[in-house]
C-alpha cells in the first residue's frame, strides 16, 4: 500500500495555515522541512514542541525529517555532518517516526565523482550512527552531488548494504538530470525505500500536475505496488528552488487528487 505523505511547507512558510490546507486535502501524514520559514535543522525545542502540539491535535503525523543533510561541501569537517545528523536523529525520535532525509555531498572542485572514497567513508559513518540510533537514512540525488545519477545513487546503497540506509526515488530529478525516469528506477529498484512525487514537463526546470509530464509516474507507481512505502508529494508547481519550492494551495490539492487518481486506475490501495 502506498501511503500519501508530503512536503506542506511548499504551501505556506506559517506551519498552522500548512496545517490547515492539509486538512482540507485530507492527509494524514508530512515530510517535516521547515515550518515559519525556518529549516528543520535550525527549529529550536520550543519550535518542536509548538509544532507536536499542533499535530496531536489534529491527528497529523510526520513520516520523515526532512533535512538537508549532506548539502555541504565535502572538504568541510565531517563533524559538522555529524552533529546535525544526532540533532535529525533526536528529532525523528521525538516525532515518531524513524527516517531522515540525507545526501551525498558536494565538492568544491566541482567533481564530486573524484571523492568517492570519502563519500563513502562519511555516508558508512552515517549510517552506522542510523543503525545505532534505530532510525533509517534516506539519500535524495540532487545536482552536482555524488549521487545525483541513478547509478551513483544505487552504488551508493549497494556499498553500504544497510537496513539503515535506503534511497529516495523522484522521478523528476533524474529527469531533470538527463535520464529517463524509468531507466533509472530499474537500476535503482532493489534499494528505492520511498517516493518523492513530481513531474518534469520536460523544459526549464518546470513541473507538472504528476501524470502530466514526461518522468513516467504512473508506470513507476505500476512498478512499485507491491511495496508498502511513503509516497511523498513535492509538486514545485510554482518555485523550485535548492532547499525548497513552492506550490499555490489549488495546484497543490490538484497534484494530489492527481496521484490518488494514478493508483486509483491502477488498483494501489492507498491511504
Amino acid at each position: 500500500m502506498f501511503t500519501i505523505t508530503g512536503f506542506a511547507d511548499e504551501l505556506d512558510k506559517d506551519f498552522e495555515v500548512q496545517m490547515d490546507y492539509w486538512r482540507k486535502m485530507g492527509l494524514s501524514w508530512f515530510e517535516l522541512r521547515s515550518a515559519w520559514g525556518i529549516n528543520v535543522m535550525d527549529l529550536s525545542d520550543e519550535h518542536i514542541s509548538r509544532i507536536k502540539a499542533i499535530i496531536d491535535r489534529i491527528g497529523v503525523k510526520v513520516s520523515c525529517i526532512g533535512s538537508p543533510i549532506g548539502k555541504t561541501f565535502i572538504e568541510d569537517p565531517v563533524e559538522n555532518e555529524m552533529r546535525r545528523l544526532e540533532r535529525a536523529s533526536y528529532l525523528a525520535r521525538y516525532f515518531g517516526c524513524n527516517r531522515v532525509r540525507v545526501f551525498s555531498f558536494y565538492s568544491r572542485s566541482g567533481n564530486i565523482l573524484e571523492q568517492r572514497d570519502e563519500v563513502m567513508r562519511r555516508l558508512r559513518k552515517m549510517s552506522d550512527y542510523a543503525q545505532e540510533q534505530g532510525i533509517v537514512l534516506l539519500h535524495e540525488n540532487e545536482a552536482r552531488i555524488y549521487g545525483e545519477k541513478s547509478r551513483e545513487s544505487a552504488e551508493i546503497a549497494a556499498t553500504l548494504r544497510s537496513d539503515h540506509f535506503g534511497l529516495v526515488f523522484d522521478p523528476a530529478n533524474y529527469s531533470v538530470a538527463g535520464e529517463d525516469a524509468l531507466d533509472a528506477e530499474r537500476t535503482m529498484h532493489p534499494y528505492i525505500s520511498y517516493i518523492h512525487v513530481k513531474d518534469y514537463a520536460g523544459h526549464d526546470l518546470d513541473m507538472s500536475i504528476p501524470g502530466q509530464g514526461v518522468s513516467h509516474i504512473p508506470e513507476v507507481f505500476d512498478r512499485l505496488r507491491e511495496r508498502d512505502l511513503f509516497i511523498s508529494m513535492e509538486p514545485h508547481l510554482d518555485v523550485a528552488g535548492q532547499f525548497g519550492g513552492f506550490t499555490a494551495p489549488d495546484k497543490y490539492a490538484a497534484a494530489v487528487k492527481a496521484v490518488r487518481d494514478i493508483c486509483d486506475r491502477q488498483g494501489i490501495r492507498w491511504a
